[in-house]
């Protein structure tokens, strides 16, 4: 008993020295390599748009983060002495060399440092090459490798960079050096003006199984919390933390070799690569929905601006005859048809029923009808409603790539159920296009926009409530659209104006376009949070009128297409004007 009570001594105590010696070259190595790279040291990123952030830190993350790495981090390098040993032996044994691998990586404002990490790949393997990027990266990664990636104790070194304060414990994972996209994308979201960190919200939500815009939004989602405030940022941390613990035991999303495996092309946003618009291309195209204001638009503007590019027919859904109709001579159908939506309080069963037998049924049969007879494409209008009636007074709704569509009313669902099955039906002869829109105005439109429109006229005082809005005008729709059909691919297109807007500034705009005089008064603005506050449909009513929701301005960009051509001051002066 007394020998082997030793012998776990000895090896503890070989694990301790082994650990402590490398912990000790650990910091020799990262201010050799400072002393030998001064470009670490202030060096950014010029090819993704260098930019240092001028957005003042909460309290929470200027002290209150630092306090807590230093804390967990020294107490991280103590317990773990003796793991560090033993990997470092395990690691020589397995394929002798250097224990650690270091890269050098992007931080906070795209300075550069140098990251450390247990080394799980063979001494062979190409340097500063992602694992993705590696043909048959299996093949490099060693039998402890395998092992440490697994569950994540390759990245236990880091703890030292958590320590000198390189990195954080919870950010966007600090991106190597060349990964030029993935940098660029964060720039949409600001994400590269925060320190990165051994974890982050992208970790814990699909890691290496995500697309890089995901990571990119995901990243964003955690910069918003972290510089909202400090109780944001801190929940979002602890939150980021215990989700870590439970992936790491549970080893999800590591996928080598290969990003993106969650996604698929039911769920590209936009066209999967950059496109280049043939404008000397001839499109045959059918419109099933007559009479639609969407329909009729694009008919005349596609007539007016496209006039040598589109040969446009019609087509009555409420005629049954529409079943007999031949679809084989159309390269688009352009499905407009469907039930907008009302007041939802005031409808009984048979008229819901009725909402799902035309805005899904009907679309679903008229989408099925178009792949039988070799249509080409077929473009579906859904509707930023299947993310539901959540427009708030109160807090802004900022729907992301990663947001999930989640109705909240039979109208929502009835076009989020087509929206789902039509995509279902896609495939490389049948290209699928789903358009979400929000609230889209111009001359003649319906619904929200001639209230507002209406209220501006007749008011001589507006409330200076500073909401945020996405919002489109109907000739930019008409452009996208047919931009999209002279592609004639597939994918999700969240269209809106370049600018966010608020309601004062729409209804000012209208004032302003018919020569009626309006005060903008800051009083009014408690008045307009108090309404939204009060039960039933008063509340309903301001909250729908002065609510904050936008799409992320990154979903409506898409690389070779440019229909964002009238702004918004024009858009009400086109709109408006006689």
């Amino acid at each position: 008993m007394k020998k082997k009570t030793k012998k776990a001594l000895v090896i503890t105590g070989l694990s301790l020295t082994a650990a402590y010696t490398g912990l000790s070259i650990l910091a020799k190595h990262s201010r050799a390599k400072q002393e030998q790279d001064p470009d670490l040291k202030e060096q950014q990123y010029e090819n993704a748009g260098t930019r240092i952030s001028t957005k003042e830190k909460t309290f929470y993350e200027k002290y209150g983060k630092r306090a807590i790495d230093v804390c967990l981090s020294f107490g991280g390098l103590i317990v773990l002495a003796p793991v560090y040993g033993l990997i470092s032996l395990a690691i020589v044994v397995d394929d002798p060399g250097p224990v650690l691998f270091t890269q050098k990586r992007v931080g906070e404002n795209k300075t550069y440092f140098m990251l450390h990490k247990f080394r799980s790949m063979k001494m062979s393997t190409p340097h500063d090459v992602p694992t993705h990027m590696l043909e048959n990266p299996d093949q490099y990664i060693t039998r402890v490798g395998k092992f440490l990636r697994k569950y994540s104790l390759d990245e236990l070194p880091q703890i030292w960079d958590i320590f000198v304060g390189n990195i954080t414990t919870v950010g966007p994972r600090p991106a190597l050096w060349n990964q030029k996209d993935l940098i660029a994308q964060r720039d949409l979201y600001a994400a590269n003006d925060v320190k990165p960190g051994l974890t982050g919200w992208a970790q814990v939500n699909g890691r290496d199984e995500l697309e890089i815009d995901v990571k990119a939004s995901l990243d964003g989602e955690y910069t918003r919390a972290l510089q909202k405030n400090s109780i944001s940022g801190l929940c979002m941390d602890i939150k980021c933390f215990f989700k870590t613990i439970s992936s790491v035991l549970a080893h999800d999303g590591v996928v080598e070799g290969g990003t993106g495996t969650l996604s698929s092309q039911y769920d590209q946003i936009g066209f999967k690569d950059e496109v280049k618009v043939n404008f000397k291309k001839k499109r045959k195209v059918l419109i099933t929905g007559k009479d639609s204001y969407i329909g009729t638009s694009f008919e005349k503007y596609a007539y007016k601006k496209y006039q040598e590019n589109f040969e446009i027919d019609t087509l009555d859904m409420k005629n049954p005859k529409w079943k007999d109709y031949d679809f084989s001579k159309y390269d688009t159908i352009f499905h407009v048809a469907g039930i907008a939506h009302a007041d939802i309080d005031s409808i009984n069963e048979e008229e819901k029923k009725l909402y799902y037998d035309i805005n899904c049924d009907l679309a679903l049969e008229c989408a099925k009808k178009a792949k039988n007879e070799g249509v080409k494409q077929f473009i579906f209008m859904s509707s930023m409603i299947v993310y539901g009636q959540n427009s708030s007074c109160k807090e802004k709704v900022y729907i992301t790539r990663t947001t999930k569509p989640s109705p909240t009313n039979f109208y929502g669902d009835s076009k989020w159920q087509a929206d789902k099955k039509i995509r279902e039906l896609m495939n490389k002869q049948f290209q699928v296009v789903t358009i979400r829109p929000p609230m889209i105005y111009g001359k003649g439109s319906k619904g929200n926009y001639p209230l507002l429109a209406k209220l501006a006229q007749k008011s001589f005082i507006l409330p200076d409530f500073d909401n945020q809005r996405s919002i489109l005008y109907i000739d930019n729709l008409c452009e996208l659209v047919a931009q999209i059909i002279l592609v004639q691919k597939g994918g999700i297109f969240f269209p809106q104006n370049k600018e966010y807007v608020s309601t004062t500034q729409i209804m000012k705009q209208v004032a302003k376009v018919h020569n009626h005089k309006v005060i903008v008064s800051k009083t009014l603005k408690p008045s307009v949070f108090l309404s939204s506050l009060v039960p039933g449909k008063v509340g309903k009513l301001v909250n729908k009128a002065f609510g904050n929701c936008v799409y992320d301005k990154a979903l409506s960009i898409y690389p070779g297409l440019d229909y964002q051509v009238v702004d918004f001051e024009s858009s009400i002066q086109l709109t408006e004007g006689k």
